[in-house]
């Protein structure tokens, strides 16, 4: 059973978070994407820290994107068996690297910014 794209969107003093959960088709890398453009023009140099942990699959555009983002520096949380295999797929590394969800504090990230569901 396929489960539609969700996120969640933490903007804190250090870092720009997004939690995936559901499947990253193509439609939810649109909308993903999107949402990050817009963010990301008022968020300045903030680091991108993206959790894959509750993906459970990923389409082509949405491996295109993470690609992307891992080219310009994002870092991604992995700690279930599916998201480890798509960073591994994406990153071409051991996802050892990719292990540690961290804390709020860590990731200079806090408060939920902005939920997405599909409609």
């Amino acid at each position: 059973m396929k489960h539609a794209l969700q996120y969640f969107m933490h903007y804190g003093p250090a870092a720009f978070r997004f939690e995936l959960a559901g499947e990253l088709d193509n439609e939810g890398a649109h909308r993903l994407e999107r949402d990050w453009l817009s963010a990301s023009s008022v968020i300045g140099e903030h680091a991108l820290i993206v959790d894959l942990t509750f993906v459970t699959g990923a389409g082509k555009e949405g491996c295109t994107l993470l690609a992307r983002w891992y080219a310009t520096g994002a870092r991604f949380v992995a700690q279930s068996k599916v998201s480890r295999k798509l960073v591994e797929v994406i990153t071409g590394r051991p996802v050892s690297e990719f292990t540690s969800a961290g804390t709020a504090s860590e990731d200079g990230t806090w408060l939920p910014f902005r939920t997405s569901l599909a409609a």
